[in-house]
């Protein structure tokens, strides 16, 4: 049986009319009133010590493609030192690694997302002027997080990772942000839910995440708990709140306006059936990952509910923890493994809503 917990928008038809608009507003108003609170502001002296910092993007896909197929192995060698990131000389030594990288670029599909990705991003200027800008944020708030070499190139469908950070590298995927109603994207098999964020503005988002996410992990973290996901989940979505410029919240989690205004206004009530159900600490799998994993909504609740609602209350929890605690810089946040004391600084304790 279902626990007796009221969730919010209840009559469906009626709500939808105008959540949208509501959504918006509230992301443009009050997330913006809020952001004094668990922001760290950074001066703009600051900012223009860091002007050395200027992201100048290499188009791995560009320069793969200008190159005859009859002298793949020539070109590719006048490359290797730029792109060693994709592939090494011994690999050129192997005629089956050129037949493969030959079928690659005579594949239809993959000429047909590469002529895609080259009407779309022509010019990547804006994309290096807002790398610029968060590589600028990240060196403020990490002083030793060394500036990453920037690749893009067509991956062919790399939907788990269409942004890489490893080995101070940023590769991006431009053929997984064609836009939602791209046809291949159908065509792979790619549900909505995933394929809406396919879309260029999320590119930056994702970028920031990843980068956050190996500065988290060289801390050898390991989440177990429930609670340590969601702090962990809230510590990413809050790094792109410090980072990342011009990009709304339901951007940043991946939510519709329908979805984040649902998360915002039922967070008590989730909050409450966490606690009621004994979930923070559950170290279950199938129970973290209903409500964190990737999904069209959460099954616990509605249809109409926000999916991965974990990492939204974990983002609050941390905005929270941010917001009481001036005196923490961004680094230690990141740096702190204890979820639960993060929980206990923050006083996070939503109002649940009555029936």
């Amino acid at each position: 049986m279902k626990p007796k917990i009221f969730f919010r928008i209840s009559k469906v038809a009626l709500i939808l009319a105008f959540t949208l608009f509501v959504a918006i507003l509230f992301d443009s108003c009050s997330c913006d009133r809020e952001k004094k609170d668990y922001m760290r502001d950074i001066g703009q002296s600051q900012l223009d010590s860091l002007n050395s910092i200027v992201v100048k993007i290499d188009r791995y896909e560009k320069d793969l493609f200008a190159i005859p197929t009859d002298s793949l192995k020539e070109g590719l060698m006048k490359m290797k030192d730029k792109y060693s990131f994709f592939y090494d000389v011994d690999q050129l030594e192997d005629s089956m690694n050129l037949l493969v990288m030959k079928q690659y670029l005579e594949d239809a599909t993959i000429k047909s997302l590469y002529a895609e990705v080259m009407k779309q991003y022509k010019d990547l200027s804006s994309l290096e002027l807002e790398l610029t800008k968060m590589f600028r944020k990240i060196k403020y708030y990490l002083p030793d997080w060394e500036v990453p070499q920037v690749f893009t190139y067509v991956s062919g469908g790399d939907m788990q990772f269409p942004v890489k950070y490893a080995d101070n590298t940023l590769v991006i995927a431009l053929d997984m942000y064609l836009g939602e109603d791209f046809p291949i994207y159908s065509m792979w098999g790619i549900p909505d839910y995933v394929s809406n964020r396919m879309t260029p503005d999320y590119l930056i988002v994702n970028c920031a995440r990843e980068i956050a996410r190996a500065y988290i992990e060289s801390m050898a973290v390991d989440p177990k708990t429930l609670l340590d996901f969601m702090v962990y989940n809230g510590k990413l979505l809050y790094f792109t709140d410090l980072v990342v410029e011009d990009r709304e919240d339901s951007i940043k989690i991946g939510y519709s306006a329908p979805q984040f205004y649902w998360a915002d206004i039922n967070q008590g009530n989730v909050w409450g059936f966490f606690i009621e159900h004994d979930l923070l600490y559950t170290t279950e799998y199938r129970d973290i990952n209903k409500f964190i994993g990737e999904a069209p909504f959460t099954s616990a609740f509605s249809r109409t509910s926000a999916p991965r609602v974990g990492s939204f209350i974990g983002w609050q929890i941390v905005r929270a923890y941010m917001a009481r605690n001036k005196d923490v810089d961004v680094e230690t946040v990141l740096k702190n493994t204890n979820s639960q004391e993060i929980l206990n600084k923050s006083a996070y304790k939503p109002k649940k809503e009555e029936q």
